[in-house]
C-alpha cells in the first residue's frame, strides 16, 4: 500500500504517503506511455497495445508497486477491454466459443488451473491431518543420528515433500519440525546454518521435479499444451526427477563439506504421536490414488487435470476440507497464473510474440547459446520477482522461437525461475528461512548462487541429454 493510517493519542487520524511505491508506479506508467510509441518492424494497432500491457505487467511485477496478483487481474482486464471487443484491434467477432473476449476468459479454467488447484487441495488435507508430519517422521528416522545422514535425511524429505506440496508449505513445516532442535545449538554452530540452508534449497530444487511442484512448471506444461506439446505428469517426473536427485546429492556433499558439524551424534525430535483418525485414513487413500493415477496416467488415459478433480470432490465431500480451510489456499498464486496465461494467449494472437522473436533472431547466437542466454537470464530475473511472474513473461516468448526448440526453452526457463534462490526475496522459502536468524544474507547469497549456478549446468546437460539419448522431446 502507498498509504498508512494512524490514530495519535488524541483521536487525530495521521495519514502517511509512502512515496516509494508511487515512484515505482509513476516509473511503470512512463515506461509503459514510452513503449506505445515504438515503432517496430511488422507492428499492429494490436501488437502496440498488447506491447502496452506486457511492458506494464513487466514493470509491475518486477518492482512489485502492487501485488503480483492484482498485476494478473489487470492483464486479464486490459486485455479484454483493450483487445477483446468485437470488431477492436484484433478483428474478433461475436460468434462461436473463442469468440471476443472469451480467449482472455479461458485460462481461468484451464486444465493447469485445475491441477494446481487440486495440488493445493491435498497439501491442505496432509497438513490439517498430520500426515506431513508423518511422512517427515518416517523417512528421516532411517537415516540415524550421524550429522551427515541427518542432513541427507531432511534435504530428501523436504524435497519429495515440495513436489506435491507447496515450496512454502514445505520450507515452513520442515522449519517448524527442526525448530525445537535449534536451540541446543550454541552460536553459530556450522550444523545448524546447513540445516536451516539445506531446507529453502531443498524445497525449491525438490519442486522442479512434477508439473504441481511449482508454478513456473505449471506455466510452462500449459503454454507447451497450447502449441501442440504435450507433456504429462509422468513425462515431466521421468525429465526433472533425475535433475532433482543430481541437484540434492550436490546440494549435500557442498553444505557437508563447507559446514562441517562438530558433534558426532545428532537426533531430530519429532511431536508425539498423532491420533489414527477416519479422515486421516481417508486422506492417505486419496493420496495414493491420486500420485498413482499420476504416474499412469500413459495407461489408463485420465488427464492429470482430470485426475486432480478426485481429491477435491473427496475431501469437500466427506468434510475433510472445510469452508474455513478454503479460504488458506493461496488463491493469489492461482489468479497470477491465470493472469500469465492470459498475457501469452494477448501476445500470440496480437502478433506481438513474432515481433519479439524477429528481434531475438538478430542476435548473432545459435540455437543452444540462445538457450543458454535464455536460462540465465531467467535465473537472474528470478532473483528479484516472482518466480511464476518471471515464468509467464518469458516463457510465451521463448516457446515461439523457431531456432530454439520449444519443450527445451519452456523447461529451460521454469526450471531456472526455481534455481533462483540467492537473495532472501528470491523466493518465500529463503525468506522463512532467512527469518530464523540462524544464516545471514552473505551465506545465503554465497551458497545459494553456488548451487544456483551449478544447477544450471547440471538442468541443461539433462535436457540435452533427455533429447538425445530418450528422445522424450
Amino acid at each position: 500500500m502507498a498509504r498508512e493510517i494512524n490514530i495519535d493519542n488524541d483521536g487525530n487520524i495521521i495519514l502517511k504517503i509512502k512515496l516509494k511505491p508511487i515512484i515505482k508506479l509513476l516509473a511503470v506508467i512512463a515506461c509503459t506511455i514510452g513503449a506505445g510509441y515504438l515503432q517496430l518492424e511488422g507492428q499492429t494497432e494490436a501488437s502496440r497495445i498488447c506491447l502496452m500491457i506486457f511492458v506494464a505487467a513487466a514493470g509491475l511485477w518486477v518492482t512489485e508497486a502492487v501485488p503480483p496478483f492484482a498485476t494478473g487481474i489487470m492483464v486479464i482486464v486490459l486485455s479484454i477491454y483493450l483487445l477483446g471487443q468485437v470488431g477492436g484491434p484484433l478483428g474478433l467477432e461475436s460468434s462461436g466459443i473463442q469468440s471476443s473476449y472469451q480467449i482472455f476468459l479461458n485460462p481461468m479454467a484451464s486444465p493447469v488451473i485445475v491441477l494446481f488447484f487440486g495440488g493445493f487441495i491435498m497439501a491442505l488435507a496432509a497438513s490439517k491431518h498430520g500426515l506431513d508430519v508423518r511422512l517427515a517422521k518416517a523417512f528421516i528416522k532411517p537415516f540415524g543420528t550421524k550429522p551427515k545422514m541427518v542432513l541427507l535425511g531432511v534435504i530428501l524429505i523436504t524435497a519429495l515433500f515440495s513436489m506435491f506440496m507447496s515450496n512454502t508449505a514445505t520450507t515452513a513445516m520442515m522449519i517448524a519440525i527442526l525448530g525445537p532442535v535449534f536451540s541446543h545449538f550454541e552460536g553459530r554452530d556450522p550444523f545448524k546454518r546447513a540445516l536451516v540452508l539445506s531446507v529453502p534449497f531443498a524445497a525449491n530444487i525438490g519442486g522442479m521435479g512434477t508439473i504441481i511442484g511449482t508454478p513456473p512448471n505449471a506455466v510452462a506444461a500449459s503454454v507447451l499444451g497450447k502449441i501442440g506439446y504435450e507433456i504429462s505428469f509422468i513425462k515431466w517426473m521421468v525429465i526433472g526427477v533425475p535433475i532433482v536427485l543430481v541437484l540434492i546429492f550436490i546440494l549435500w556433499v557442498v553444505l557437508i563439506k563447507v559446514f562441517k558439524p562438530r558433534e558426532e551424534r545428532f537426533e531430530i525430535l519429532f511431536p508425539g504421536e498423532l491420533k489414527l483418525t477416519w479422515d486421516l485414513v481417508m486422506v492417505v487413500i486419496t493420496f495414493c490414488v491420486t500420485i498413482f493415477l499420476w504416474l499412469m496416467q500413459p495407461i489408463v488415459k485420465i488427464p492429470s487435470a482430470v485426475v486432480a478433480l478426485l481429491p477435491i470432490i473427496v475431501f469437500t465431500m466427506f468434510g475433510i476440507i472445510d469452508r474455513e480451510d478454503l479460504k488458506k489456499i493461496e488463491w493469489h498464486v492461482l489468479i497470477l497464473i491465470a493472469g500469465g496465461l492470459t498475457l501469452g494467449v494477448a501476445m500470440k494472437s496480437s502478433g506481438l510474440s513474432e515481433i519479439i522473436v524477429y528481434y531475438f533472431a538478430k542476435i548473432p547466437l545459435s540455437g543452444a547459446s540462445m538457450l543458454a542466454v535464455i536460462v540465465l537470464f531467467s535465473l537472474l530475473l528470478s532473483n528479484f520477482m516472482s518466480h511464476t511472474a518471471a515464468a509467464n513473461l518469458l516463457i510465451p516468448i521463448v516457446v515461439s522461437m523457431s531456432f530454439v526448440n520449444p519443450t527445451l526453452s519452456a523447461l529451460g526457463v521454469a526450471l531456472a525461475c526455481s534455481l533462483a534462490m540467492s537473495l532472501p526475496i528470491s523466493t518465500p522459502p529463503n525468506a522463512i528461512a532467512f527469518a530464523t536468524q540462524a544464516i545471514t544474507t552473505k551465506e545465503l547469497a554465497r551458497y545459494g548462487t553456488l548451487i544456483s549456478l551449478i544447477g544450471i549446468i547440471v538442468m541443461l546437460a539433462m535436457l540435452y541429454l533427455n533429447k538425445t539419448v530418450l528422445g522424450l522431446i
